[in-house]
């Protein structure tokens, strides 16, 4: 699939995942060097072509994330984790154990 395909998959889904890694560079002796973030919301296309991430958060909670238009440095894989920022349909194992 291209990475077109797999975002208007993703699109048409109730909720999927949006996560990127930060490195952690202020506590570094007591926290994780590398911290991941996540946020459960909907994919959706701006009329501009744009890609737009909004969060879904029970206490009302808006986060919101332009992710641009599709370019070619963008990618698509079944396994995200080596990505900077990836969407997927599911958390990752290791957050549902």
């Amino acid at each position: 699939m291209t990475v077109q395909d797999d975002l208007h998959r993703l699109g048409q889904l109730d909720g999927i995942y949006l996560g990127w890694s930060v490195l952690n560079t202020t506590d570094l002796a007591n926290a994780p060097p590398l911290v991941t973030i996540r946020y459960k919301g909907k994919l959706q296309q701006a009329n501009d072509g744009n890609w737009i991430f909004r969060s879904i958060s029970a206490d009302g909670t808006v986060v919101g994330f332009q992710l641009g238009p599709v370019s070619p440095s963008w990618t698509s894989n079944e396994n995200p984790a080596v990505a900077t920022v990836y969407l997927q349909q599911q958390l990752p194992q290791e957050m549902t154990n």
